[in-house]
């Protein structure tokens, strides 16, 4: 299922770290002038053998260890980021906007000559419809989505390179709408809604739908892939995406080694790149922005050996983008929780066999 359940309680978790610290900070959003320095960053290279770590704890952190990851990140070669934006953190309130924690991330970002790929995700609790949870259910209007994805985009203008719309909407626990579980026309109404908004305050910025989980469709809490964007076609999201992305997770066999495994990450990539071709969007890549081996179910030796397999595999594909890592570093390294243990560096910020192997393919 890739981070789905991680993500919706790091992003609570980091939220209210960062509100108990600066609490005072949201401030009306104005989209001029602008108060954060203009700086125009390379855009991202969509090449396959583009590598990047993908962080999403880096939202709930200080601004020494905000740095400190940075640093790690480029001792490792990797000049591409992918990180949460929150939008539970940076709009609280209906028109109230609080950019500072993710300006600070895009700066350090940019400040070390990193492209950004932000995941616009986590709904505030007023845009949700009454009686669901805020962070993990869609928002009950597209368009207010839309909004606050044209102000991110405004506000990011020149800094970020591309925007995911949500993550992992085919598991029901980063996509909580109800009993009927994932809704791939209603995530396409979401692409509908953000992608002309995006592209009207930056229209450099690329647009990356999909983010699905490599899962398998068990009752309402998860829906394969596969029919997840047959069914977002069907919707009409053609024409609201410039790639999709896809994050092939699987603990248990290499990356490579799953063309002959049914519902294996690479058949269903493969499947994915299939229905992109007969909706007539063959042309357009598939990137994968999460992928991971956690050290709670390997040993670091083949942690590091299963993502030399993946970056090897990934970028001999024709329809594939850039890769992306997770994660930096360990939040528990020896915790026997996966979610614990994806990093490069261990949580003493110390590195891995792991750093080392992405280090040789960045």
């Amino acid at each position: 299922m890739g981070d789905s359940v991680r993500n919706v309680l790091k992003i609570v978790a980091a939220m209210a770290t960062v509100a108990a610290v600066s609490a005072t900070a949201a401030t009306a959003w104005q989209p001029t002038p602008r108060t954060i320095p203009f700086v125009e960053t390379a855009s991202i290279n969509t090449s396959s053998r583009t590598v990047g770590i993908s962080d999403s704890d880096i939202y709930g952190m200080s601004p020494d260890d905000v740095n400190r990851t940075f640093d790690l990140m480029t001792a490792t070669g990797v000049r591409n980021v992918r990180v949460m934006m929150p939008w539970a953190g940076m709009e609280p309130n209906p028109g109230q906007f609080d950019f500072g924690q993710t300006d600070l991330i895009v700066n350090a970002a940019n400040a070390r000559g990193m492209s950004v790929l932000g995941t616009l995700v986590s709904s505030p609790g007023w845009a949700v419809a009454p009686g669901l949870p805020a962070v993990s259910s869609p928002p009950a209007s597209a368009g207010t989505y839309g909004d606050f994805a044209a102000a991110a985009a405004s506000h990011f203008r020149g800094r970020v390179g591309a925007y995911e719309i949500w993550n992992e909407p085919n598991a029901a626990t980063s996509w909580t709408s109800g009993p009927q579980g994932p809704e791939p026309a209603v995530y396409a109404d979401l692409l509908k809604a953000a992608y002309p908004k995006i592209k009207g305050a930056d229209p450099s910025a690329l647009v990356v739908g999909g983010v699905v989980g490599a899962v398998v469709s068990f009752f309402a809490l998860t829906m394969d892939p596969v029919t997840f964007v047959e069914q977002m076609y069907a919707a009409g999201a053609k024409g609201s995406f410039d790639a999709l992305s896809y994050h092939p997770y699987q603990y248990t066999t290499m990356f490579s080694a799953g063309g002959n495994l049914p519902n294996s990450p690479l058949l269903q990539l493969g499947a994915i790149h299939d229905r992109m071709a007969s909706n007539g969007d063959g042309g357009k890549k598939i990137w994968a922005t999460e992928y991971g081996e956690p050290t709670s179910s390997v040993d670091e030796g083949t942690q590091a050996a299963y993502l030399t397999d993946f970056l090897t595999k990934w970028r001999t594909l024709p329809y594939a983008g850039p890769a992306y890592v997770y994660t930096t570093r360990d939040r528990n390294t020896g915790s026997g929780n996966p979610d614990d243990t994806f990093g490069l560096y261990r949580s003493d910020w110390t590195p891995k066999p792991a750093q080392g192997a992405v280090a040789a393919l960045a």
